[in-house]
């Protein structure tokens, strides 16, 4: 069956995401997804297969927007020290949010942690986000902004660790202190091994 004229697939998978997102895999059924998407169910079979093959389009989707906007900023002309900081700083604003929806990647690997496809997509997103740390910190490195003696990579796995940990605990009550506080320690991490001068 052929699908309607009128499917955008890219505003479905976003809608897609909201839904996923407040109310988690297992909260969402296929008649609340027929009904946000505007479509019906054989569009959503034609599509994506099933709801499981809609939700890793979806982790797809929320992934790739979220780490591609970082590491536009990282990618940014100027200071690649100060691109980073920049960044780091942008998580501050998960404080303002709490209790809030969290990051999806985040709440997918606690849901689905014995899914195998899942997870692929997760990694592969994390992989993404920690190599384009680490590139900003070679940079800064090859900038002199960075001390010679700073791990780029260490420094990479422990800014996306914390990225994904404080997008999982925005879900909670009184998070917006716990959030506040390991900004302020990764921005103080970050400049603890900044040359000279570069801060």
């Amino acid at each position: 069956m052929a699908r309607p004229r009128s499917f955008d697939r890219s505003d479905a998978l976003e809608r897609a995401v909201a839904l996923f997102q407040v109310h988690g895999f297992e909260q969402t059924k296929v008649p609340d997804i027929v009904a946000s998407l505007g479509i019906c169910r054989q569009t959503l079979y034609n599509e994506f297969g099933d709801k499981r093959g809609l939700f890793l389009a979806v982790l797809e989707r929320y992934g790739q927007r979220e780490v591609d906007s970082k590491l536009a900023l990282l990618q940014t002309s100027g200071s690649p020290l100060q691109n980073l900081l920049t960044v780091i700083r942008g998580w501050a604003a998960l404080a303002s949010q709490c209790p809030g929806d969290g990051c999806l990647t985040a709440a997918a690997l606690v849901e689905h942690r014995d899914d195998a496809g899942v997870l692929a997509v997760v990694e592969a997103q994390v992989d993404r986000l920690e190599a384009g740390f680490e590139q900003a910190l070679r940079a800064a490195q090859a900038a002199g902004e960075l001390r010679a003696d700073a791990d780029p990579q260490r420094l990479a796995r422990s800014l996306t660790n914390s990225c994904y940990g404080m997008g999982l605990l925005s879900r909670l009550p009184g998070s917006a202190q716990r959030i506040g506080d390991a900004v302020a320690a990764m921005i103080a991490m970050v400049e603890d091994v900044a040359a000279p001068g570069s801060r």
